[in-house]
């Protein structure tokens, strides 16, 4: 333990950590101004929403009915009063059409696309259930808030916990060969053991960064958008949607979120992705002992498996690129869409959870195979 406090203390003693982290918190600020254009009428059907209930109803439209008459209450009035069950009869042949178009020259992939648009059915039964899609949530501006949330906040956040993340390891790792001190300390057993206490005060740190950063961001965030009302809100109502190539679809999920678990599943699937992310930063710092080239062998490794997905997708190598949506890189492309069927970018249900799962599993290995091999081989200076 004492230990990991001198490797956390290193960290803590990083001028540059602190800056960046400041940074970040500054930009997701600017971030949080640029969504004003949805904010008053967010907040103004959250209190609708407080006010009359959160699901669509005859109680709900005689409320509205009873709200001063204005433009916005004729514009909300309308659109509670088009909502029907969509998930009734939702049919998804087209939709499983659609993409199994794209992959269909590769029969595995065609078949996993298949299977997952068949387990799918059962999920908009079990929506059409609940009555999911006549929650109201935030009303026609609920699309736009949630891929404001989800698709610019919290993937900034979670972009700058993983770099965050990456750099500190990768600064842990590489600490001793910079001050020229790696042959003293790495000469006797325990020397060389001070790398796996480096790799964990990493993650630990990586983790502690990201969930900060969350923290801080969401909570500026909440001061200024009212979600106090929605919070027990299906995600899944009908004004939520997802578009994909041209094409929107409903925001089918795998569990039967509410606004507040799905917030809370998103920040704990990313804390996971961050500790990933971190691990895969281990790997390459403890198998290329230059902070700088392990740097270099990181960001081709991020860089290079988006690339060869987009390859695989132009060149019709449909399994080659299924295989490659698996990656820790492409989970965080699709965070807009995390817990539902993902379109093109998953090929088995909750692709996103799977795939962060497999990667922990895999870089854990591949971090403590790569420790191994450090503890064995000579040092050089």
């Amino acid at each position: 333990m004492r230990l990991l406090g001198y490797e956390w203390g290193k960290l803590a003693r990083l001028p540059a950590l602190w800056g960046f982290l400041t940074l970040c918190l500054a930009f997701n600020c600017l971030l949080i101004g640029s969504g004003d254009r949805w904010r008053r009428e967010w907040n103004a059907a959250g209190a609708l929403t407080g006010e009359l209930g959160r699901r669509v109803d005859r109680g709900f439209l005689d409320g509205l009915h009873q709200q001063p008459r204005t433009q916005y209450r004729d514009y909300l009035l309308s659109a509670a009063e088009g909502m029907t069950d969509i998930y009734e009869d939702y049919d998804l042949t087209l939709l499983s059409n659609f993409y199994n178009g794209y992959v269909k020259s590769a029969p595995a992939a065609a078949a996993l696309m298949e299977r997952k648009y068949e387990q799918l059915a059962e999920r908009v039964a079990r929506l059409s259930e609940t009555g999911a899609a006549m929650d109201w949530y935030g009303g026609p501006v609920t699309h736009y808030a949630h891929q404001f949330l989800y698709g610019t906040l919290m993937r900034a956040v979670l972009t700058e916990g993983a770099v965050l993340g990456m750099l500190s390891m990768l600064f842990l790792l590489g600490y001793e060969d910079r001050q020229r001190t790696a042959a003293g300390a790495y000469a006797s057993r325990t020397g060389r053991k001070l790398c796996r206490y480096k790799v964990l005060a990493g993650i630990t740190w990586s983790l502690a960064a990201y969930l900060l950063l969350a923290a801080v961001t969401l909570g500026v965030f909440l001061l200024l958008w009212d979600w106090s009302s929605v919070w027990g809100g299906s995600v899944s109502g009908q004004f939520n949607y997802i578009i994909d190539l041209f094409v929107s679809r409903p925001f089918f999920t795998w569990a039967d979120f509410t606004a507040g678990s799905y917030l809370v599943a998103a920040v704990v699937l990313g804390g996971l992705l961050v500790m990933a992310f971190a691990l895969l930063a281990a790997v390459c710092g403890t198998l290329v002992r230059n902070a700088y080239l392990s740097a270099l062998v990181l960001a081709l490794l991020l860089c290079g498996g988006v690339a060869a997905q987009a390859l695989c997708a132009r060149a019709g190598l449909w399994m080659g690129y299924a295989l490659l949506t698996f990656q820790p890189v492409s989970v965080w492309l699709c965070i807009n869409g995390w817990f539902t069927e993902l379109g093109l970018n998953a090929f088995v249900p909750w692709q996103e959870t799977v795939s962060v799962g497999m990667g922990l599993a895999a870089l854990g290995l591949g971090a403590a195979l790569s420790l191994r091999r450090f503890g064995r081989k000579d040092v050089n200076t």
